[in-house]
């Protein structure tokens, strides 16, 4: 199976996410800003978190470029505030249906340090956690 992880992190925190991801399906996480997707991919973690109530303008130009052709499935994952959990999946998740690309209903959020709060995350148990999401999610 063809996987990809692409993530944008401005803190840390998601690209923590993005590592553990595809440290355990066995890829390279990749930076929004250097990802090219031109051959098949079976399956695309696309991670990013709220900042300002939106993701990130350089995961929505990503997402705009995605080739359904080439895109069999995305998975989506965030970090940040537990209010911020739906927002995050919410727009990723939408956005990518627009393009026609099948979104699976799971998903992957943990809570992410910013300056005084959650100030230990995303911790061990996090980022075991998102490797045994990811496994799982291939698996089916």
């Amino acid at each position: 199976m063809r996987t990809r992880v692409v993530y944008q992190s401005t803190t840390g925190n998601t690209k923590k996410v993005a590592e553990a991801i595809a440290n355990a399906v066995g890829c390279t996480a990749e930076p929004v800003s250097a990802a090219t997707i031109n051959e098949p991919v079976d399956m695309l973690f696309l991670g990013a978190a709220v900042h300002g109530n939106d993701i990130d303008a350089s995961v929505k130009k990503f997402i705009e470029g995605l080739d359904r052709a080439l895109i069999k499935k995305v998975t989506v994952f965030s970090t940040g505030f537990e209010e911020h959990k739906d927002l995050a999946v919410g727009i990723m998740r939408n956005l990518v249906a627009q393009r026609g690309i099948a979104v699976t209903e799971k998903c992957y959020f943990c809570l992410g340090k910013f300056v005084l709060f959650n100030r230990h995350h995303p911790d061990t148990q996090d980022l075991t956690g998102a490797e045994e999401f990811a496994r799982g999610v291939l698996a089916g």
